[in-house]
C-alpha cells in the first residue's frame, strides 16, 4: 500500500525538461517516494514509545537505538517491537557482543552473513540492527511470514528449519523462539495509554 503523499503536502514532481541535472533530480526524487510505502500496513504513527515498553517488559532499550530500530523496521515492513524482542534476547543491547560461536554486535550477525547483507562493520549498532532488519525480511518472506519458522532459521539457519520442517529439535533454538516471542508479544501488548 503506497503512502498517499498529498496527505502530507507532497506532490509529485513534474516530467523534467532540459538538463541531465533536472532529470537526476526527478529520479532521486521518484526513488524516495518509491521507498514510501507502508508494509503490512505499519505506519511510524503507530510505533509508541520502545523505550517505555521495554521498561515495563523489565529491561531497557538506550534511546540512541530506538530511532534506528524505528528506521529499519520501517524500512523492511517488520515490527519495531520484534527487532527490539531479537535484541533483547540475542545481545541485552550490548553492541559489543560476541558469542562464543562468532556472533557479533546487537543482533549476533554470524561475520558471513553480515557480509552477505553488506554490514561492513557489524560492531556498528547501525549496520548491525540494518543487517538484522534485512535478515528478518528474508526470513520472513522465505518461510511465508511464519514467525516461529524465521526466527528459527535467524538462530539456527535455514537449512536446519527446512531439514526438520520447522523449528529443529536443539534446546537452544527452541528456547530462543520462546524467548523472543514471549518478549515480542509483551512489547505488543502494551498499550499505547500505559506508555
Amino acid at each position: 500500500m503506497l503512502v498517499d503523499l498529498e496527505i502530507y503536502g507532497i506532490t509529485q514532481p513534474k516530467r523534467p525538461r532540459g538538463n541531465w541535472w533536472a532529470r537526476s533530480l526527478a529520479v532521486l526524487v521518484l526513488c524516495a517516494i518509491a521507498t514510501l510505502t507502508v508494509p503490512n500496513g505499519i505506519h511510524p504513527s503507530h510505533f509508541g514509545s520502545l523505550a517505555q515498553r521495554s521498561q515495563l517488559e523489565g529491561f531497557t532499550l538506550p534511546a540512541a537505538f530506538e530511532a534506528t530500530i524505528h528506521q529499519y523496521a520501517w524500512r523492511y515492513g517488520l515490527d519495531p517491537a520484534l527487532l527490539t524482542a531479537i535484541i533483547q534476547v540475542e545481545s541485552s543491547f550490548n553492541p559489543l557482543a560476541v558469542s562464543n560461536k562468532g556472533a557479533l554486535g546487537l543482533m549476533q550477525l554470524m561475520p558471513r552473513t553480515a557480509s552477505s547483507l553488506d554490514v561492513t562493520d557489524p560492531m556498528d549498532p547501525q549496520q548491525n540492527i540494518l543487517g538484522g532488519a534485512k535478515q528478518m525480511r528474508y526470513l520472513l518472506d522465505r518461510f511465508g511470514d511464519n514467525l516461529e519458522f524465521a526466527l528459527a532459521a535467524y538462530h539456527a539457519g535455514v537449512s536446519r528449519v527446512l531439514r526438520h520442517e520447522g523449528i529443529p529439535p536443539y534446546s537452544s533454538t527452541q528456547t530462543y523462539v520462546k524467548n523472543v516471542l514471549r518478549t515480542y508479544r509483551n512489547l505488543q501488548a502494551l498499550p499505547e495509554h500505559e506508555l
